[in-house]
């Protein structure tokens, strides 16, 4: 499997009037603590409804969905997008999505998202509900009783669980404490909350918040836009990012390498193609040098950096 990738950014959820309607539209899902504290039951929110139109793109697939509101999102749907059929339990390729199927998506509610109408969203998962096989998927946190935290659902975890991690390899049930998870499941009680002897369980990697809202803030105080994009300081960014950030003057801009990850990417000023490992990808707009000694690339390139392709 994929690491989650970000989304496709240009501005901050937050700081949109138009984001703030668009959330209620939204399904966000918090809980209010005895002590009076408002606390995350999921880093995700979720849209779901039937696909009405998909249109290739390129390194993507669109797909528009209708919710049964009449609500409108296109969701882009990339290789770092984790799709599952939610009765099967397994993977489901981008090339067997067709028009009528019921689909739920869910996309990091802390990350930035392009600021249009219809909502265009890149999202880290994606589930085909199909009535012939069917399932249910709870996607949040859970306590140390394997509760959510949203109070809706209890897990009775049983040895014909099946427990993985992001990457698709046996973890232990401990190795499920403080993730978020995917939970697959087709029967339950009617109980208050709810119990359930999961079919299968996704522990998920998520980026630290923390971090990442650093390198947000470190975006929104050095940027600036150029046809239509904006553009981000590199080493900033990336260091930030745990990235090794090394100045090549023979390519004319930088090479890019994390400890314990077998890829690199190689950056060249006024030159849209850009390297990961041997195969070429396109910048929006080309890096560009300012100042005489900084380079700022366009800000799609964070979702590499955060990915796992």
């Amino acid at each position: 499997m994929k690491k989650i990738g970000a989304i496709a950014l240009t501005a901050l959820l937050a700081s949109s009037a138009w984001a703030t309607t668009y959330s209620v539209q939204a399904k966000e899902n918090v809980i209010q603590m005895e002590n009076g504290d408002v606390k995350d039951a999921s880093v995700y929110m979720k849209e779901t409804g039937v696909i009405t139109n998909i249109e290739n793109r390129e390194n993507a697939r669109m797909v528009t969905v209708e919710s049964d509101e009449g609500g409108i999102t296109n969701f882009m749907i990339t290789n770092d997008t984790l799709l599952f059929h939610s009765g099967k339990t397994e993977s489901f390729g981008a090339d067997k999505l067709q028009k009528g199927m019921k689909v739920e998506g869910y996309y990091d509610k802390n990350k930035p998202m392009i600021l249009i109408y219809p909502a265009q969203i890149t999202p880290e998962l994606f589930f085909v509900m199909d009535e012939e096989h069917m399932g249910s998927v709870k996607v949040g946190k859970f306590d140390e009783s394997f509760l959510s935290l949203d109070g809706e659902l209890k897990l009775n975890i049983g040895e014909e669980t099946v427990l993985v991690n992001q990457q698709g390899k046996k973890i232990q049930q401990a190795d499920l404490k403080g993730k978020e998870l995917i939970v697959f499941y087709s029967i339950m009680t009617m109980s208050l909350p709810p119990q359930t002897p999961p079919t299968k369980i996704i522990a998920l990697d998520t980026l630290e918040s923390e971090k990442y809202m650093r390198v947000m803030n470190i975006i929104e105080k050095d940027h600036y836009m150029k046809d239509g994009v904006k553009m981000i300081p590199l080493r900033k960014v990336a260091e930030e990012l745990g990235y090794l950030v090394i100045s090549r003057g023979e390519v004319n801009g930088a090479i890019l390498t994390r400890d314990g990850e077998n890829r690199s990417f190689t950056i060249t000023r006024g030159t849209k193609s850009y390297g990961l490992n041997k195969s070429i990808r396109q910048f929006a707009v080309a890096p560009e040098l300012i100042g005489g000694n900084k380079t700022y690339v366009s800000e799609e390139f964070l979702n590499m950096l955060l990915s796992d392709e």
